[in-house]
């Protein structure tokens, strides 16, 4: 089922006319199918799923940050960069999901959340558009912290890393391990319909997206034919990246599996950086995420808690 994430275009009614001739039978005509509509998938945060926390920057604050942890550095929106007058840097490559451009900086003395921060950096400044808040909090900042998404009370926090030995699961909590590799929280014990792939938790996508690679993986496993759309996916710039739609019968992160999750398919930009267009892998964004209550991405203990009993809570078959 479509959610409301999706807009289907290309969808024109289409009439048609006959000229009838005085006493002459309209000649016999075949039917002609129309083709599937391209499905536009917006692969941007929806601002319904904006889960923002309270930044001090320089001392002055609070700010409203949106914790991106497919983001390898935070971000200031140029809206905030200007309104504080921040000295400019230099410029630097920003890598986005579909592209990459070059972006000015900003110098700050200190980024403040919680009891994290950074100090003395060039942080780069994106169009408003881009950013959806007054910035975003990438993994520079989140080494060692734990960012709890708590998706029933829309509340979002930043808090030290939990120890092993602190931790208490509650009876609907499951656990996933998960490491850093390309500097991002990734889960390895990953499988969609069956085929093993990386799995990036991406809290600043609201489409989950996998690369290519993995859908050859997925096809080739599959005896039967699956409904594979055209699709296009429109990025918060404005980018479009031509890709395909289909229902995955299976989605499993280490103990926990789900079942008919919807999921976009493209080559994207961003796993051509990491290198992985040959290698099966998926940006976990925040449609499967919200499925869940809760949702704890726990940088330093290198894992994922998830909470089941949302408000609409996904198929699980086991846990």
């Amino acid at each position: 089922m479509l959610t409301r994430r999706i807009v289907t275009a290309g969808l024109g009614l289409s009439f048609m006319t006959h000229g009838v001739l005085a006493q002459e039978p309209a000649p016999a005509t075949k039917p002609v199918e129309s083709p599937e509509p391209v499905l536009i998938l917006d692969a941007s945060l929806d601002p319904d799923d904006r889960l923002t926390v309270e930044v001090t920057l320089n001392g002055v604050g609070p700010f409203q940050f949106i914790v991106d942890s497919g983001a390898g550095r935070s971000v200031l929106s140029e809206t905030l960069a200007n309104r504080l007058a921040l000295a400019q840097g230099p410029d630097i490559l920003v890598h986005g999901i579909s592209g990459s451009i070059i972006a000015r900086t900003a110098k700050v003395a200190q980024l403040m959340v919680g009891d994290a921060r950074l100090s003395n950096v060039n942080l780069p400044v994106l169009p408003p558009e881009r950013v959806g808040a007054d910035g975003f909090l990438g993994v520079d900042i989140l080494e060692g912290r734990n960012v709890i998404m708590d998706f029933r009370k829309r509340k979002l926090e930043v808090r030290r890393s939990r120890s092993p030995f602190d931790l208490v699961r509650l009876p609907r909590e499951v656990s996933v391990m998960a490491d850093d590799r390309f500097g991002r929280l990734t889960v390895a014990d990953c499988r969609v319909a069956g085929a093993r792939a990386l799995a990036f938790v991406d809290s600043g996508g609201g489409v989950s997206i996998g690369n290519k690679a993995l859908s050859r993986a997925i096809a080739t496993r599959r005896r039967r034919h699956d409904d594979v759309r055209s699709a296009q996916l429109l990025t918060a710039s404005g980018e479009v990246t031509v890709g395909e739609y289909r229902i995955a019968p299976s989605l499993t992160l280490g103990d926990l599996r789900m079942t008919n999750v919807p999921m976009a398919f493209a080559d994207l930009h961003i796993f051509d950086v990491w290198g992985l267009n040959d290698r099966p892998a998926l940006l976990l964004g925040v449609d499967i995420l919200k499925l869940f209550s809760r949702v704890e991405l726990d940088f330093g203990a290198g894992r994922v808690l998830f909470r089941i009993g949302g408000v609409t809570p996904p198929r699980v078959l086991s846990a």
